[in-house]
């Protein structure tokens, strides 16, 4: 029999022991006062616990979570803390690491995810003196994580630090390679849910580099066409008077994927936002990536009200974290920059859209496994579970695409490798010729 979804009940049973102000992973969690402009729904701050005390690698201490139910917005907010938390746990005294050169582990007849597979950077980009990150290649020792190809189940091995959320100092021996993010990271309370969600990110998110990169002005849904999404306006958004885009990224991946451009016609607060997201069906990746944009936006706010914003910067030099991206967007005239995002006035329809079959998540994760190889894309997940997380009952899964463009966070680290950046809109006949390294969007990416 087909495994079940976890309830939102059975999640609280077991995330709300994470929540403790004494002995939890939460130390501090408070609910979000909303704005007159604010979705019309519930948001959950959290603050973890000092890991850095617990196990000697620091880890994101503020997360959030929005929901337009209040328990799913807690639970966002707890799963997010534990996510992150987990991720920097090092577990360096086990059989899931291992060091040594990515020739080294073929001989020993292991597989692996090698340089070769991720293509991060441009060979161009290591000649600059501002690149942050060292050169690999096979004789490169580096510690490596194990992880499992999806298909077969089969092990795999891939450099610990593009899986773990921690400096590349925290890996003794180890060069710095690339900048790890929570890219396809996610907590669930069993497996497979974790892996799925991760995996939904990693999809949204490389739809969302090429988009930017590639400078595309692509489709909008139609959201009259949908019952659903007209009541999920009319309640959620239309209160707020702001408008939504909603951009049709599933093209890249075949797998329901929206951008929501929220903008604010009124007034000069906080005039542009964005969120993203890949779901089952194209409705649920339009709720998902509507709710995620208008958060962002409230975060846009908070950082133009505290005069934050980033004017007049050096991208290399002051682009170095995902608020840095927030900032450069917060109310000034870089927003500009973004309006090819909308452009296109080309509507589609939510009916021409088949979604993919969750009725439970052995079945929805086979058929997204199963898309994804036969686009000769290989998924694989990585047990990122920290030893007292698995004790309470909850996995975090981190999931990769190899060859999927991960967010990228410095500007001068701008992940700008491989082929499927330069040549995959070409091949889908977004545009007339592939793109030359030096034709991509050189403006830093508004996205959170």
């Amino acid at each position: 029999m087909a495994n079940k979804w976890t309830t939102l009940e059975e999640s609280w049973e077991i995330l709300d022991q994470l929540a403790d102000p004494y002995v939890g992973i939460v130390r501090r969690e408070y609910r979000k006062l909303r704005d007159v402009d604010d979705i019309w729904g519930h948001s959950y701050g959290a603050h973890g616990t000092d890991s850095n005390i617990l196990f000697g690698v620091p880890s994101n201490s503020y997360n959030g979570g929005g929901s337009a139910n209040p328990a799913a917005a807690r639970l966002a907010a707890i799963g997010e803390t534990v996510e992150r938390y987990s991720a920097a746990y090092l577990p360096l005294n086990s059989d899931v690491v291992c060091f040594g050169t990515q020739k080294d582990l073929i001989n020993e007849g292991k597989s692996v995810i090698g340089f070769d597979k991720w293509e991060m950077y441009a060979v161009t980009q290591y000649e600059d003196p501002n690149f942050p990150h060292d050169r690999w290649n096979e004789d490169t020792k580096l510690w490596w994580r194990k992880g499992h190809i999806a298909e077969n189940n089969e092990e795999v091995w891939t450099p610990a630090q593009l899986i773990h959320i921690a400096n590349y100092t925290e890996w003794p021996g180890d060069p710095n390679i690339g900048h790890a993010t929570s890219n396809g990271l996610a907590c669930g309370i069993t497996y497979q849910e974790a892996a799925i969600s991760g995996l939904f990110e990693t999809i949204e998110r490389d739809a969302f580099m090429l988009t930017w990169y590639n400078k595309l002005s692509l489709p909008q849904i139609d959201i009259n066409t949908s019952p659903r999404l007209k009541h999920f306006y009319e309640r959620y958004i239309k209160p707020t008077s702001l408008d939504l885009h909603l951009v049709d990224m599933s093209i890249f991946s075949g797998v329901p994927t929206i951008l929501a451009v929220i903008r604010n016609p009124h007034t000069d607060l906080a005039p542009f936002a964005i969120g993203a997201a890949s779901a089952h069906s194209i409705e649920r990746a339009c709720e998902k990536a509507a709710i995620e944009g208008m958060y962002t936006r409230t975060w846009v706010k908070t950082e133009q009200r505290l005069g934050n914003a980033l004017v007049d910067v050096d991208y290399h030099r002051d682009i170095n974290s995902f608020e840095d991206h927030i900032k450069l967007y917060a109310g000034t005239a870089i927003v500009k920059e973004a309006d090819f995002l909308t452009a296109s006035e080309k509507l589609v329809d939510v009916k021409d859209y088949a979604p993919f079959d969750d009725r439970s998540p052995d079945i929805l994760w086979t058929n997204l496994v199963s898309h994804l190889s036969k686009q000769g894309y290989h998924v694989a997940t990585f047990d990122l579970t920290s030893p007292d997380i698995k004790d309470a009952g909850a996995y975090v899964v981190k999931s990769i695409i190899p060859g999927y463009k991960p967010i990228d966070v410095l500007y001068r680290g701008r992940m700008l490798g491989g082929e499927r950046i330069l040549k995959h809109s070409y091949h889908l006949g977004l545009v007339d010729k592939p793109f030359k390294l030096e034709e991509l969007n050189p403006i830093p990416h508004p996205f959170p």
